[in-house]
């Protein structure tokens, strides 16, 4: 399918998610996740109807530019605990955000941050604090929009109250 920019641009259309409304923990710090509006499957994931949602976006016929596909699947496979999936998932939204040919530098860059505050969210299920960090802190310099910048804080916030650098249990959502 080629790729086209269907309401992306200047226009970019998303629709922000708690990440951990499966849970308690992850609910507890309120990481957000993106996903992008008009794509088949975000009203159910945005409705907690995860693999309702997954398979919404993965049987659509609807024209859509992997982007947007690969944001509901790496939100969805993520919230659903399908980390395995989820992980592809994202790292191939990040990917995507590179490859749109019809989008300016800027909005690619957008793009691609919120695609890495994604990843950051999943590495965080995954327990891997570290690649979390680096995911939203390269998300808040190439975008410092209000979900990247607010992710990037609240982990650091964790990391920073932990009693030592093995100590994160509280930032991970097991």
């Amino acid at each position: 399918m080629k790729a086209r920019s269907v309401k992306l641009g200047s226009t970019l259309a998303m629709v922000l998610m708690a990440s951990g409304s499966f849970l308690a923990s992850a609910n507890s710090l309120g990481y957000k996740m993106v996903l992008i509006g008009d794509t088949p499957g975000v009203s159910a994931l945005q409705a907690g109807q995860f693999e309702q949602g997954i398979n919404e976006t993965l049987n659509s016929t609807a024209e859509v530019d992997n982007f947007s596909r690969q944001m509901s699947l790496c939100v969805g496979f993520s919230k659903s605990g399908q980390l395995q999936q989820a992980q592809t998932a994202c790292d191939n939204a990040v990917s995507a955000a590179q490859q749109l040919h019809a989008v300016s530098s800027s909005d690619k860059r957008e793009m691609r941050a919120y695609a890495l505050t994604n990843r950051g969210v999943l590495r965080l299920l995954q327990s891997n604090n570290l690649a979390a960090l680096a995911d939203f802190q390269r998300a808040a310099d190439l975008n410092p929009s209000d979900v990247n910048v607010h992710n990037l804080q609240r982990l650091e916030l964790a990391l920073n109250k932990a009693s030592n650098g093995l100590d994160v249990a509280m930032v991970s959502a097991d």
